[in-house]
């Protein structure tokens, strides 16, 4: 496989657009054209492969199969072109078959859309192993949001095994902090961040430091509903009120 630099034409975490002739490349070799919506504004195109995403994401596993109707267009259309194409790398992307999904922001309507962006980019690299920490990092180390964004697309797209290797492996290297501890001044969006991230890619170190300093400190979130937001039913992100019992 070629060296990250040569696969992502990415520069930055999100807005880089793209389009079905020109689409983000996260495999050089990729057979498929991912038609990716974030909102009714935003729509992305990945180049990627379909036999990784096969094998890294039960989503994509389900998807891609046989047994639905977008997986037998996208065999048919593969075996067309290897037919006249030997090398499927020179086949343009806009000829390549195509896989679209919908509606994949997540938190309120327009919030951080392009952290969703590049968070769904990095669970890509992760799967095709060309994963680019220095893209995301701010002032040296990751932003707890694209982590825990990063954790929500991994069980969202049925594919944490792989992203939680990932993970355990650079927490191990020191490349992410996911469990240094918070002091009283640090927002607690990040703790519940990172508790988020901590309970679906198993890592318990960081789901009981942030909870620790959440039960010290207490959270905004532990009033009353009508207190919390005026009898009104609130849109936010999956971390703002975590579920399994953990508040």
């Amino acid at each position: 496989m070629p060296p990250p630099s040569e696969i992502s034409n990415r520069s930055e975490l999100g807005h880089v657009m793209s389009t079905p002739d020109d689409p983000i490349v996260i495999d050089t070799q990729g057979d498929l054209l991912l038609d990716v919506h974030y909102s009714k504004d935003l729509i992305q195109y990945y180049r990627v492969s379909v036999s990784v995403l096969r094998k890294q994401s039960l989503y994509f596993h389900n998807l891609l199969s046989t047994n639905f109707s977008e997986g037998i267009k996208v065999d048919s259309r593969l075996a067309t072109l290897r037919n006249c194409q030997k090398d499927i790398a020179c086949v343009p992307p806009s000829a390549l078959p195509t896989a679209t999904i919908s509606d994949i922001g997540i938190g309120p309507a327009g919030a951080q859309i392009n952290v969703c962006e590049g968070s769904f980019v990095l669970l890509l690299e992760v799967l095709h192993g060309c994963l680019q920490w220095s893209i995301v990092k701010t002032k040296g180390y990751v932003r707890p949001i694209i982590l825990a964004m990063l954790a929500h697309y991994a069980e969202a797209f049925a594919a944490i095994p792989a992203v939680s290797k990932e993970i355990h492996a650079l927490s191990e290297k020191g490349c992410i902090r996911g469990n240094a501890r918070p002091t009283k001044d640090v927002k607690e969006d990040k703790s519940r961040q990172k508790i988020y991230a901590g309970l679906i890619l198993d890592l318990p170190e960081w789901v009981q430091t942030h909870s620790a300093a959440l039960i010290i400190w207490g959270s905004k979130s532990w009033v009353g509903e009508t207190e919390r937001s005026n009898g009104v039913e609130t849109e936010g992100y999956p971390w703002d009120y975590l579920s399994g019992g953990v508040e």
